[in-house]
């Protein structure tokens, strides 16, 4: 049932009350009436500064409630329907949420125009991957945020195509939503402790590290990686992750930074992402 603007906004004159008990009574109230609050919550909350906090928790709460019954619509979804673009800005939305993810599907779109009148259509698998390669990593100048690798910004696809940095997994959900966009047999390789891309062709197959300028890696390469790293060598680190997994990990990835920067209502809303998700195959973060 629509609430009548005069109800609501009778309701947020009420959060100047000194009684906790009621403060907290109406703002379950605006927080049951939801996104039709949000635009005179917003107005109240700058004329009205006393009761700024008050309001940007009630603001919060309608936010994420909105987010996560959105996760759950997705979490629904067989693997192969899930979008993993989706998932992507779904997860940015939560931490910015006014954003404008047509703004950056349209810069995705461009990036993949500008990518195809480069690569020709008779380009060879080693040319596409040569030429995507060189677009991303030097024209728009991509790479791994090596200064402050843990950082929550690096793991928002709107902030690493902003400052064009991020890390190894944020860096390769950008190259494979270009892939996509262009058609592109690009597979996402969680494996432990690092994510790559995968080209993978009946004439050419080659890993792609994102962080590091868009590196080509052999699979012995990567088996070197695995093993100095101390995780010994497994085939199965270097299969193919699933939609729902790569989300998984981008989410396990905040849950970890927000705990070390103490932000309980983060890591637990974030916690509550993984467990909407389900339960994907273990993979290390990063």
């Amino acid at each position: 049932m629509l609430v009548p603007e005069s109800q609501i906004r009778a309701l947020i004159r009420l959060l100047a009350d000194e009684d906790d008990r009621i403060v907290q009574t109406i703002s379950g109230k605006l927080i049951s009436i939801g996104p039709p609050a949000v635009p005179l919550l917003q107005e109240a909350e700058l004329e009205q500064p006393a009761m700024a906090d008050r309001i940007a928790a009630i603001l919060e709460e309608i936010h994420w409630n909105r987010i996560e019954r959105e996760l759950v619509d997705l979490a629904a979804l067989s693997d192969h329907e899930m979008s993993l673009e989706t998932g992507a800005f779904l997860i940015a939305r939560y931490a910015y949420p006014s954003l404008d993810v047509a703004h950056y599907r349209n810069q995705l779109d461009l990036m993949a125009q500008e990518v195809r009148a480069r690569i020709g259509c008779r380009s060879s698998g080693e040319e596409t991957v040569n030429a995507l390669n060189r677009y991303i990593f030097t024209e728009q100048g991509f790479r791994g945020n090596t200064k402050n690798y843990y950082e929550p910004d690096n793991s928002y696809l709107n902030r690493v195509m902003d400052r064009r940095i991020g890390i190894p997994i944020s860096l390769s959900v950008v190259y494979l939503l270009i892939g996509q966009r262009l058609g592109l047999p690009l597979l996402g390789i969680g494996m432990p402790g690092h994510f790559l891309v995968k080209y993978e062709s009946k004439r050419y197959s080659v890993f792609i590290d994102c962080f590091n300028g868009g590196a080509l890696l052999t699979e012995k390469n990567c088996a070197r990686f695995l093993t100095e790293a101390g995780y010994g060598f497994d085939e199965q680190y270097l299969k193919p992750s699933s939609v729902r997994a790569i989300l998984a990990r981008m989410v396990k990835n905040l849950c970890s930074i927000y705990a070390k920067m103490d932000e309980p209502v983060k890591t637990e809303r974030l916690t509550r992402f993984m467990e909407l998700l389900g339960n994907p195959p273990r993979e290390e973060g990063l």
